[in-house]
């Protein structure tokens, strides 16, 4: 009973704080590009980035197979609404790398993968992009690779 009473108070702490969660095998290569990309830049264009570096020092950080199959990991697909304009629409957040806008594929450098990283279906985030802030909810994962046994996606 005591345990299960630790367990919810943790989950609802979670959810209250909008702490992110992040899969342990991902997260030094995470680091790695965001000291890389927020190293000597200022301003409102990397504003995202080193929020997302700062909620790293709070997160929850799990092994792969303990991900909660609710949050957004690397290679996750997801259907986003976007109430500011677009409406829904499906994208894979991806390293710098392997981003391709004509094919969904956001970095998660760029400010809208930032914000979406570590968070977990049905969440809120805003973001700030060259038009102005932007919110978006996370409507669906769509694919999450650790809840399909896939630990090194």
């Amino acid at each position: 009973m005591v345990a299960n009473l630790h367990l919810r108070d943790y989950v609802r702490l979670n959810m209250e704080y909008n702490i992110r969660t992040f899969n342990s095998h991902d997260i030094e290569r995470i680091r790695g590009f965001l000291d890389l990309a927020t190293d000597s830049k200022k301003g409102e264009r990397y504003k995202s980035l080193v929020r997302l570096k700062n909620d790293l020092a709070y997160a929850d950080i799990v092994l792969p197979e303990e991900m909660p199959g609710n949050v957004v990991t690397m290679n996750s697909r997801i259907r986003i609404d976007n109430a500011s304009s677009k409406g829904t629409e499906e994208i894979t957040l991806v390293f710098p790398q392997e981003a391709d806008y004509n094919q969904g594929k956001v970095s998660l450098l760029a400010p809208l993968g930032a914000a979406l990283l570590g968070c977990r279906q049905g969440d809120t985030v805003t973001y700030i992009a060259p038009g102005g802030e932007v919110m978006v909810k996370i409507m669906e994962i769509l694919y999450q690779p650790e809840a399909n046994g896939d630990f090194t996606a």
